[in-house]
Formats: C-alpha cells, sequence, structure tokens
C-alpha cells in the first residue's frame, strides 16, 4: 500500500450525556498518542474517530453504501447522457479501467486500510493498559476494533477478490493485524476468510458482557451517568452485530451450517425483544414513517448530515441524474407480480420506501423524519434483522425450496398475508432487493451467487454473470507494491 495511512483524520470526542455528543470531534493532529493511551477516554476517542470516519464518502456514506456499488449491483437505472450522468455510464458497463473510477477505487482501498491500521494501533496500545478501563471496558473496546478490522477487510475481499465460490484460493487482498505500512502480500481469498474469522470469534469472546445481551440496544442516554460509552449499541459492532457479520461471511465462505447457526443465534434475540420488527404503527400508522426500520437494525453508522446522501442522490428535486429503480422492474416485478414475483404493493418496504411522483417512483430510505432531533435521521443501516431470514433460508439446508418459511416470517413483518409455496434463487433474490436496496450488498449477492444482475424488467438489459464484471482489479497503490 503505496499510500498507508496510519492515524485517522478525525477522533470522535467520548460520548456525553446524549447522542448528539457521539458527533463532537476534536482533530487526530492535536492529540498525541502518549495522550491517546494514557486514559480509557483517550482509547474511546481512537475508537469512535474509526466508526465516523466510516461515514465518509469513500467508505459507507457513499463509494460502499449507496452509491458506487449499488451502481454495481444494478439497483439503478443509469442512462448514457454523459453531460447527465457524469462518469456513472462507465461503472452501468463495468469499465474499472477509466481513470475516474480507477482513482475511487484506489482511494476507497487507502481509505479502509487507514482506518484498519488504526484498528491495530488501537489493539496494540491495549496490551499492558488494561488496569486503565473501568471492568469489563477493554474488552468491549478490544472486541469492536476486531470487528471493525474484520468488516474492512471482507468488504475490500467482496469487492477486490475473485469469485470465492469458483476460485477460493486465488491470490486477493493482504490482511493486516498489526500497524505496520511496509506492504504486506495479496493471500489467498481462503485465507482472507479464515483470518477474518478468527478475528470474529475472538470478537465474539471478548464481547461476551456486552449490554445489549441483557439490556438491549439502550438508544438513549442515561442522565444518571456521565458518559454513554456502553449505550447506543446499535451504532456500535456490539455483540449481535458481530454475530450477523459473521453469518454473512460464512455464507460467503459457503460454510452454511456455520452461517445458519449465526443467523439463528440473531433471530433468537430479536425473538426475545432485542431487535424486535418494526412496530406496524411506527412505518404504515403514521404520516412519520421510519422508513429504515430502526428497531430491526443490528448495527448502524450515525451520520449527522445522512439527509445529505438523499438530496444527493436520490431526491425528485435533483436538476442532474437521480437514482431510482427502472420504473417497470420496480411496478411490475419487485413490488408487483404477485406470487409470481413475491412483489405486492402494499409490502411496507414499498410503501414507505418509494414515493410517487407522475410516472417516475422516488427512493426515500434516507430521507430524515420530520420530527427533530431523532436518532433515525442519522442511520446508515450496516446490518438488519431482515438479512438474517434471508441467510437462514439459503443456508437451512441443500434444499433451497425448504427456506420458504423464513422468508414468509419476514414477509408478514413486512405486510404480506401471502406466503410464497416455495422457494427459487429468483424469488430470494427478489427478496434480498426488497430487503437490502440502496444499503450495498446486492453486487456482492449477485458475485457469491455467481448469476445475473438484474437490472431490468427486460431479461437481456440485465449483465450476465463474468469475471469481468465481478473481479475488480486491485487499485494502482497496490499493484505498484507487487511490481
Amino acid at each position: 500500500m503505496k499510500h498507508i495511512i496510519t492515524t485517522c483524520l478525525i477522533a470522535a470526542a467520548t460520548l456525553g450525556s446524549g447522542c448528539s455528543n457521539w458527533l463532537n470531534v476534536q482533530p487526530y493532529d492535536q492529540i498525541s498518542e502518549e495522550q491517546l493511551f494514557s486514559s480509557e477516554e483517550g482509547f474511546q476517542k481512537l475508537l469512535n474517530g474509526i466508526y465516523i470516519e466510516l461515514n465518509s464518502t469513500e467508505l459507507y456514506g457513499g463509494t460502499l453504501g449507496p452509491e458506487m456499488i449499488e451502481v454495481m449491483g444494478g439497483a439503478y437505472e443509469i442512462g448514457d447522457d454523459a453531460v447527465k450522468w457524469g462518469n456513472y455510464p462507465d461503472l452501468k458497463s463495468y469499465d474499472y479501467a477509466s481513470d475516474y473510477w480507477r482513482d475511487r477505487l484506489d482511494v476507497t482501498w487507502n481509505k479502509a486500510y487507514a482506518l484498519i491500521l488504526n484498528c491495530n494501533k488501537l489493539l496494540e496500545g491495549l496490551e499492558g493498559r488494561e488496569s486503565l478501563f473501568a471492568a469489563g471496558h477493554a474488552a468491549i473496546i478490544r472486541g469492536e476494533a476486531l470487528a471493525l478490522r474484520a468488516m474492512l477487510h471482507f468488504d475490500l475481499l467482496r469487492l477486490f477478490g475473485p469469485v470465492y465460490s469458483q476460485h477460493p484460493e486465488s491470490a486477493s487482498i493482504p490482511y493486516y493485524t498489526s500497524r505496520t505500512t511496509t506492504p504486506e502480500p495479496s493471500l489467498a481469498a481462503s485465507e482472507v476468510i479464515s483470518r477474518i474469522l478468527t478475528d470474529l470469534t475472538q470478537a465474539r469472546r471478548e464481547l461476551a458482557n456486552d449490554p445489549v445481551i441483557t439490556e438491549g440496544t439502550l438508544m438513549s442516554a442515561d442522565p444518571t451517568v456521565g458518559s454513554s460509552f456502553l449505550r447506543y449499541r446499535a451504532l456500535r459492532l456490539n455483540y449481535y452485530a458481530v454475530t450477523a457479520l459473521e453469518a454473512r461471511v460464512q455464507l460467503y465462505a459457503g460454510n452454511r451450517s456455520e452461517a445458519l447457526t449465526r443467523a439463528l443465534e440473531v433471530i433468537r434475540a430479536a425473538d426475545k425483544g432485542i431487535f424486535p420488527f418494526v412496530d406496524r404503527t411506527a412505518v404504515v400508522g403514521t404520516d412519520d414513517p421510519d422508513r429504515i426500520f430502526s428497531t430491526e437494525v443490528l448495527f448502524a453508522l450515525s451520520h449527522s448530515s445522512r439527509n445529505q446522501i438523499f438530496l444527493d442522490y436520490f431526491s425528485p428535486s435533483r436538476t442532474m441524474f437521480v437514482f431510482k429503480m427502472e420504473s417497470a422492474l420496480i411496478s411490475q416485478v419487485i413490488y408487483g407480480g404477485g406470487q409470481t414475483t413475491g412483489g405486492y404493493q402494499d409490502d411496507y418496504r414499498n410503501r414507505v420506501g418509494w414515493s410517487t411522483s407522475g410516472t417516475n417512483r422516488y427512493f426515500y430510505k434516507y430521507a430524515d423524519m420530520t420530527a427533530s432531533g431523532s436518532i433515525e435521521n442519522t442511520m446508515i443501516p450496516m446490518l438488519r434483522l431482515g438479512e438474517m431470514y434471508l441467510i437462514a433460508a439459503e443456508a437451512q439446508s441443500d434444499v433451497l425450496a425448504n427456506g420458504a418459511s423464513y422468508i414468509n416470517i419476514l414477509r408478514r413483518a413486512r405486510g404480506i398475508s401471502t406466503t410464497l409455496p416455495t422457494l427459487t434463487q429468483e424469488l430470494l433474490i427478489y427478496e434480498y432487493i426488497r430487503e437490502l436496496y440502496g444499503e450495498g450488498q446486492l453486487f456482492y449477492l449477485y458475485k457469491r451467487l455467481y448469476t445475473t444482475i438484474i437490472r431490468s424488467a427486460t431479461e437481456n438489459q440485465n449483465t450476465p454473470p463474468s469475471s469481468n464484471v465481478f473481479v475488480v482489479p486491485l487499485p494502482d497503490s497496490e499493484t505498484d507494491n507487487i511490481q
């Protein structure tokens, strides 16, 4: 990595009496390493800084969230007019070699590895300093840092690595477990998966006493204590979020039994009320719906300007491009077609996630609720309960049809009374689109299944699977090190 950055750009201040303090920041270069590692508060600052930097447009606030990776996943109808659409037609054609997208991918790679090295700095700094922490806090911080390191490596693998189901032993990406700036060699994809799972296993062990297990997500401040460090657990890689991430990784690696075990652990926690399905009255029984179904979000980033994502990409008031699904695809297939496609107009995800204006339908998941100060207005979902049902459906046996029961539970929670009598890969993909649209997961789904990317209701306009589509070339900053 030619341009590795060894420090976060910012480090968040310690969580204080309210959620808004999550976003108080101090320039990192004003805090020496000696200061950071002299108290528990310093470690919290560094960890919070990593979380905040995940919101950047180079990562999950854009490139790996609702923008670039979703264009690659066929989520949006992209035109050919370069004046209106800029560089997006190149991406729609999977021209990763264009100067613009090569530079974008390079920046994302370096940004992700910069945060990985900050995770490693934190983890190394913890060694021998446990006495600085209140009881149990060092383990929570260590667990979250390990999980963040695993998550970032996993998404780099999914983006730049081979089609895992076909070439698990092919070279992929480096895996950094120390704060070294010396370039590490690219590892076989299977070795990267092994290291990711090692980190997640250790993270779950460190998070065994996470308050989310006994007290839930605690998504409000406690006025009786000065610190909110152990609250707002859905804004952290908490124990159940790490468990869900492991389910995602295990399924990607083809380990169905392990994926099912982890998915069901999260589902059981939800059944106990920790991450309950959103209440109908919060989505279709109100003029101010909770469009992200926040009670079901296992892990979200907290972005103080999340509404800007809606304004930049999805708002019908935009004069340039607007990201939205092809009209025929959304009306005839995703939220139409009945039993044939599983799509119904009264699906909660359609009723509150989309709005009709003339002949167009616009995507509103990231638009603010009108209630001021709502924490839901800051949340960028990273892991959600619905995905655990999708994983369970696919992982429960060798016969996909047997997974229909899990899909039907999810669909009932979305207001759909009609059950699917069976499950096919096509129906499963449609359900993924309904559940995770705009959240940066669809390209990875198609790559994992090595199947056609659905972008249109017209079959010959969809993108067939190929290595040119799914294998994104390593960025220049990495290939320079290999040569």
